[in-house]
C-alpha cells in the first residue's frame, strides 16, 4: 500500500499559508522532520497523525490519501489488471497482490465480491500442490468473502449476488446440505425485472430503451437456458434418449441465435457436456456428429472472448458496459482454444472410443489444431 501522507501534508500546509517551521513549532518537532515528510524520506510517527489531522481539519484517512471505497470503474480496472497478471507474473506474486488489495479495501463490498469471483475463476492458476488442494484453499477463501458481503453489505442486489456465489462455492466444496440450507430446496418464483423495466420505458414513450432492455433480458435468458441445459445433460448419464433429445433441442437454440459467435464460452460448455455424456454412454454416432461440429468450429472460428451483441442483439452495448466487469469475461482468455481442445483429448471416455473411425481421425485433427494455436 502506497502512503502519500507527505505530499498531502505539503498540500494542506501550502493551502493554509504556513511555513514548514510554523508547522514544526505547532507539532513540537524540528523543521527538518517536516521537510523529510514532504519529500518522502520519512513518515510522521503514528501518534502525530491525529494532531496533524486536527490541525488541518481533515480526517486521518484523508490525510493519508486513503479511500476505503472504490468506484465501479476502479473495481473493473483492478479486476482486469489482476486477470492479465496471471499471464505475465508468477502465481505467488499475483496471489500476494490479491491479498494486499483485499486487506486494503476490506470495507468495499462490491470489490470483495469481485475478488471472490477472481479467486473462483482462477484457483487452478494459483499456487498449490494439486488442483484439488487449490480448489479447497481458494474456493474457501472466496466463500469467506461472499459470506462477509452477504452479512455486512447493504445493497440488496449486491447481497443477492453474494448469496448465489456463496451457494456456488459451497457446491464446489462438496457441501450440498449447506447449499440447500442457504438457497432452499425449490426454485423460487421470479418476476422478470427486464419486462417491468421495458414496460416502464414503453409507457414513457422511449421505445428504443424498451427494446434495449428487452434485448438485454433475452441475452441473459439465452445464456441461462443454455447453461441449464448443459447442467441438465450431466444428470442424464443413465437416460441416453433424454440426453440425445436435450442436446438436439439445445443445439437448435444455439444455431437459431448463432451462439458459437455470440457467446462462444456458453456454446463450448454445452458441446463439451454433450460430448462427455455421449462418450460415457458409448453413443458412437452422436459422439462423431458432435465431435465433427466441435472440430470444424475449432478450425474455422476466431472466437471473441468478450461479451458482445450482433445483428439481432444490436442494442445491448449500454447494458454490457454497465456490468460489474463491463463486456470482459471473468476468466483469463489466453489459450482458451487449447484448453477446450485438451479437455476433449484428455477425456477418458473418448480415449476408449479412439480406435473407432472417424473418431480417431477427428481427434488427430484436434491435435493438429492445438499445435497451431
Amino acid at each position: 500500500m502506497e502512503i502519500n501522507v507527505g505530499a498531502v501534508i505539503s498540500k494542506y500546509r501550502k493551502q493554509k499559508g504556513i511555513t514548514q517551521q510554523a508547522l514544526a513549532d505547532f507539532i513540537g518537532i524540528s523543521k527538518a522532520s517536516v521537510s523529510k515528510w514532504e519529500t518522502g524520506q520519512s513518515y510522521p510517527d503514528i501518534t502525530l497523525l491525529p494532531i496533524l489531522a486536527a490541525y488541518f481539519d481533515v480526517s486521518i484517512d484523508k490525510l493519508m490519501a486513503y479511500n476505503a471505497q472504490l468506484s465501479a470503474a476502479e473495481i473493473r480496472r483492478v479486476y482486469t489488471s489482476m486477470k492479465h497478471a496471471f499471464e505475465t507474473q508468477p502465481a505467488e506474486t499475483v496471489l500476494t497482490s490479491i491479498h494486499n488489495l483485499i486487506r486494503r479495501y476490506y470495507a468495499c463490498y462490491p470489490f470483495l465480491l469481485q475478488m471472490g469471483l477472481l479467486l473462483l475463476n482462477h484457483y487452478d492458476l494459483l499456487p498449490g500442490d494439486s488442483l484439488e488442494t487449490k480448489k479447497k484453499t481458494y474456493v474457501t477463501e472466496a466463500l469467506q468473502l461472499f459470506v462477509r458481503v452477504r452479512q455486512s453489505g447493504r445493497d440488496l442486489q449486491l447481497t443477492a449476488k453474494a448469496v448465489e456465489l456463496e451457494g456456488y462455492s459451497l457446491l464446489l466444496l462438496n457441501r450440498p446440505d449447506d447449499v440447500l440450507a442457504l438457497l432452499g430446496e425449490y426454485v423460487p418464483e421470479q418476476l422478470p425485472a427486464d419486462s417491468l423495466i421495458a414496460g416502464a420505458f414503453q409507457q414513457k414513450g422511449d421505445l428504443q430503451r424498451a427494446i434495449a432492455t428487452s434485448q438485454s433480458g433475452l441475452m441473459q435468458d439465452l445464456s441461462l437456458i443454455m447453461s441449464q441445459l448443459t447442467n441438465y445433460m450431466t444428470l442424464l448419464g443413465k437416460d441416453p434418449e433424454r440426453l440425445k433429445t436435450t442436446y438436439q433441442r439445445g443445439q437448435a437454440i444455439a444455431e437459431a441465435f448463432d451462439l458459437v459467435n455470440l457467446n462462444p464460452a456458453v456454446w463450448a460448455n454445452f458441446q463439451l457436456a454433450a460430448l462427455k455424456g455421449f462418450a460415457q454412454q458409448h453413443q458412437t454416432e452422436s459422439v462423431t456428429t458432435t465431435l465433427q461440429l466441435f472440430v470444424r468450429v475449432m478450425a474455422t472460428t476466431k472466437f471473441t472472448w468478450e461479451l458482445h451483441g450482433d445483428r439481432y442483439f444490436d442494442a445491448i452495448e449500454p447494458w454490457l458496459n454497465q456490468l460489474d466487469l463491463g463486456p470482459q469475461t471473468p476468466r483469463v482468455t489466453g489459450h482458451v482454444k487449447q484448453t477446450l481442445i485438451e479437455f476433449v483429448l484428455n477425456n477418458p471416455a473418448l480415449k476408449e472410443l479412439r480406435k473407432e473411425q472417424p473418431i480417431e481421425q477427428l481427434l488427430k485433427e484436434l491435435e493438429q489444431i492445438k499445435a497451431r494455436e
